[in-house]
């Protein structure tokens, strides 16, 4: 009599668990059908869902975060700190010390809804001292640009406190440029937002710092936030990866330090007091 009740019991648990309706885990498949991307990359769509949030409100939550076209290339960047100033990737301007693209040149995408807005840019930009050496690189690997015109969101917010990086800290990351979120190449059409919950690892260095997010072609110039209630504050930017064939064949491997994690640039330092300097004097916030 008991081992039936058993087995009644095992079939009622099982039943419960396919038919329960909570939030979808990150790397599963949400009931509507849409699923995240490859290694936690999540649309905005199933982010919402995930957090049990309006569609609409996460789109103008991350309305900032968009790419940055230049005839070299394309990469992520993001509207920071007031309406006409963007943070990205040195190396959209530049190799190592050679500048190669000059800022006027390129413009800068983002999407108002379902809008597509394209802005300018003017011809101020600041990154980061050259740095010859290969392995400081990374601290120098920042810019700081100014639109021509403001753009119609809300700017990323900055903590002007100093930033402190805390181990396994749970971060955010907000990839304004990912080629591969839907399995499609782009073609200068729309572009793919994905958002991606990781941690701070290997924080070393105060001015880099690694995490386990991990990222495809584009993402440079996207930037990571500390979250506290509803502020959401930004902690760098990332400007590479490490994706060690050897170690790690077919990807979707667990973090290793300097074998598979993505490298971020802090918001500190010469940095920081650029992106503060040229906010301060922005009318457009």
């Amino acid at each position: 009599m008991l081992r039936s009740y058993a087995f009644v019991l095992l079939a009622v648990l099982i039943l419960l668990l396919f038919t329960s309706g909570g939030p979808p885990e990150i790397g599963t498949l949400a009931s509507d059908g849409a699923s995240t991307t490859s290694y936690g990359r999540m649309t905005e769509e199933t982010y919402a869902k995930a957090n049990d949030l309006a569609v609409d409100a996460v789109g103008k939550r991350f309305a900032a975060s968009g790419i940055l076209r230049c005839p070299g290339g394309a990469s992520s960047a993001q509207v920071t700190g007031a309406r006409d100033v963007i943070t990205t990737v040195a190396h959209a301007f530049r190799d190592v010390c050679k500048p190669h693209t000059p800022p006027e040149k390129c413009r800068f995408e983002y999407y108002l809804g379902a809008e597509k807005r394209t802005i300018p840019l003017s011809a101020a930009v600041w990154m980061g001292s050259c740095i010859d050496s290969a392995p400081k690189q990374g601290s120098a690997d920042w810019a700081v640009a100014k639109l021509a015109f403001p753009a119609d969101v809300t700017p990323y917010e900055i903590y002007e406190q100093p930033e402190t990086l805390v181990e396994r800290e749970r971060v955010l990351a907000v990839v304004g440029y990912d080629i591969e979120a839907t399995g499609k190449m782009d073609k200068a059409g729309p572009f793919n937002k994905t958002i991606q919950e990781c941690q701070i690892r290997d924080a070393r260095d105060w001015r880099t710092f690694e995490t386990n997010c991990e990222f495809e072609f584009g993402a440079s110039g996207s930037a990571l936030f500390r979250q506290w209630g509803r502020r959401m504050t930004m902690v760098g930017i990332v400007f590479g990866d490490y994706h060690d064939k050897d170690y790690c064949p077919l990807g979707r491997c667990e973090f290793r330090s300097r074998k598979w994690s993505s490298l971020f640039v802090t918001l500190r330092g010469e940095f920081k007091d650029q992106l503060l300097a040229t906010v301060r004097q922005s009318a457009a916030k």
